[in-house]
C-alpha cells in the first residue's frame, strides 16, 4: 500500500475498533510501517472517530516527527515493535474491557477454542508499566521478539497490543481475543 492508502486504512481500522468498543474516544493508537525507516501513527489527544487521513503523523523509527502534529504517547512501543520484527506491518493498541476484566480477575484467556488457534498465534503478557514509558516499550518489544509466533501482548491493567502483516489481521486478532476473553469470563461465572 502507498502512503495515502495506509493513512485511509488507519482511519478505517480505528473507527472499526471504536465501533467494536475496543477503544474509547481518546484511548488506543494504531500505526503502519511505511518503508524501512518510517511509521504512520495516530496522533495524541484527538478523538479517534474524528481522525482524518491528514491527521496521521509520520515519524522515523528514532521518533523524529517527519510530518503532522504530535504522535501518540505510545510511539516508543510502536517503533520498538517494528525494530524487532521485520514481518510486522501494522500495530494496534486497544483497551478491550473483557480482556482487562479477565486479567484483573487473575484469569487467562481460554486458547483452546478454534478461533485462537486459527487467527491469533501466541500471546505474551507484560506487567503493568506506566503508559507511554520507555519501560513499557522495552517490555513489549522483548515480549514480541521472544518468539516469532507472538502476535498479541496483554498489558496488565492497561490493554492489548496486536500486530499483523495487514491492518485487518491486527484488528481481527484484537476482536478474537476480546471475544475469547468474554467467553472465558462467562464460562467461569457458570463453572461449578
Amino acid at each position: 500500500m502507498n502512503e495515502a492508502s495506509l493513512r485511509r486504512v488507519i482511519v478505517e481500522i480505528f473507527r472499526l475498533a471504536y465501533a467494536r468498543k475496543l477503544v474509547d474516544l481518546l484511548g488506543g493508537n494504531a500505526s503502519a510501517r511505511l518503508g524501512s525507516d518510517e511509521v504512520l501513527i495516530t496522533p495524541t489527544s484527538m478523538p479517534k472517530i474524528l481522525i482524518k487521513p491528514q491527521s496521521i503523523v509520520k515519524i522515523r523509527l528514532d521518533g523524529t516527527v517527519v510530518s503532522g502534529g504530535n504522535p501518540s504517547s505510545e510511539w516508543r512501543m510502536h517503533v520498538g515493535i517494528y525494530r524487532v520484527r521485520d514481518d510486522v506491518k501494522f500495530v494496534l493498541h486497544t483497551h478491550p474491557p473483557n480482556i482487562l476484566a479477565l486479567t484483573k480477575a487473575g484469569l487467562k484467556i481460554d486458547l483452546s477454542l478454534s478461533e485462537a488457534i486459527s487467527y491469533v498465534g501466541e500471546i505474551a503478557e507484560v506487567p503493568y508499566l506506566k503508559p507511554g514509558s520507555a519501560e513499557l516499550a522495552d517490555a513489549v518489544s522483548r515480549a514480541i521478539s521472544r518468539r516469532g509466533g507472538v502476535t498479541a501482548v496483554i498489558l496488565r491493567n492497561h490493554g492489548l497490543v496486536t500486530v499483523g502483516s495487514t491492518p485487518y489481521e491486527a484488528l481481527n486478532r484484537a476482536e478474537v481475543l476480546e471475544n475469547l476473553a468474554y467467553i472465558t469470563l462467562l464460562s467461569n461465572c457458570f463453572a461449578k
